[in-house]
Parts: structure tokens; sequence; C-alpha cells
């Protein structure tokens, strides 16, 4: 029997970025015969013609999966719901799919995963703007020293993990966990891998020093350590 992952992809307004993000996950995974995969997307409320494209690929593709929320809900909740359908006893990964992180890496790193194991794709390298990165390194720095290590610098929610660690986050209760910490802490055997995070190509960044996301994600991370 093969293994199999689901790769969870919330997004708002990702027209641009839609049809490349499936076309490289479903070539990526033909290099393996052994592993297979479910691809759900979470559309958190778009206005653009995100969903009308993920509904025409599904047609030929029966791996993708669309959930569309019937209004705003942010990215915490928008993840929490894509576990609620995830297949039982799959292996979970959860990116964005604006393209700055690699999916070429899901199945790459999946092929030749370690029972209980968790892979944390970490960025030695980020092509975003100076005020970005000098938000996340001030960011991280601070979350790693109040965890005491425990929260990895340069790593975000980008990551696999096994289907024992799923069902754990699927009873999560929290409503704006912090999703690095939160798989972290449930994994009993972790892997780190480096990649460049590469700048946005297509449509507009989500971040700004104004936006929510952020600010919500840094703060419930100081929560878990209070």
């Amino acid at each position: 029997m093969k293994k199999k992952i689901s790769i969870i992809a919330t997004f708002r307004n990702e027209e641009e970025c839609i049809n490349k993000f499936i076309t490289r996950i479903k070539n990526s995974f033909e290099n393996y015969n052994h592993i297979d995969y479910e691809l759900i997307f979470i559309d958190d409320f778009s206005n653009d013609l995100s969903n009308d494209l993920i509904k025409k690929a599904h047609i030929k593709n029966k791996k993708i999966k669309l959930i569309t929320l019937k209004k705003r809900y942010g990215h915490n909740l928008s993840l929490q719901t894509g576990f609620d359908f995830v297949s039982k006893n799959n292996y979970v990964a959860v990116i964005d799919c604006d393209l700055q992180d690699r999916p070429e890496l899901i199945a790459k790193n999946f092929a030749k995963i370690k029972k209980e194991q968790t892979i944390h794709f970490v960025r030695k390298k980020r092509e975003d703007s100076f005020f970005q990165r000098f938000y996340t390194n001030i960011a991280y720095l601070v979350l790693h020293f109040i965890s005491e290590g425990k929260i990895i610098k340069n790593a975000g929610y980008f990551k696999i993990i096994p289907p024992s660690v799923v069902e754990k986050v699927k009873k999560n209760t929290e409503s704006n966990p912090y999703w690095n910490y939160l798989f972290t802490k449930h994994s009993t055997l972790n892997k780190i891998v480096y990649y460049v995070r590469k700048k946005r190509i297509y449509g507009s960044s989500k971040f700004s020093i104004v936006t929510l996301n952020q600010w919500v994600t840094f703060f419930s991370g100081i929560y878990f350590f209070r």
C-alpha cells in the first residue's frame, strides 16, 4: 500500500499562482511510485478567480479538494479547518500556494521519511523585502529565546508531520495557535531541511506592517510560553 500525504494549502486571492502550484505538486509526485497525495485547498473567502480555477482543476485531477469558507476567518482557523478534512492515517504537509516555498520539497522528502518523523523546512535564506526579513528575524529571536529553543528559528508552518501528530493537532482547541510550536511540541523525531525561500513572483504580498496576521502569529507564539 502506498504511503499517502494530505497537502493543506490555505489561501485568499491567489489566482495567479493556483494553476502553477497544482502543476508543480502533480509533477513532483510523478517521480515516486510508492507515495501518493491529496491536495486540500482552504479558500478563506476569496473574491477573485481562485475558486473557479481549482474547481476546473478538480475535474481533471480528483486528488484535489476544495473547501470554501462562507466568510473570512483568517489563516489560523482556515488551517484548522483543513485538518478536519485530512484522510485517516495520512501524513500532512502544510504549505502556502504562493510558490515562495518550493512545492517539490514535499514529495522529495516524503519519499524517504522515517516513521514518526516530522520534517521542518527551515529557511537558510529569504528573498523577501528588507522590512519582512528584519521583522521576521527579530520575531524568531524573541520566540526562540522565550521558548528555550523549542521554537526553531526561521522555520514556519511549512512542515511534514506524521499521522500521530496529525491526530493530536485535530484535537486542538486554541483559537489562535502558534502552529510552528503546536506541530513541534507533539513531535518525537525531528529532521531539519534547509531551503531558500523565494521572492514572490505572482500577485501581491499579503505581508505588510499594518496587516494583522503576522502580529497574531507573533503574539500567539508568546502566549504559548506565558
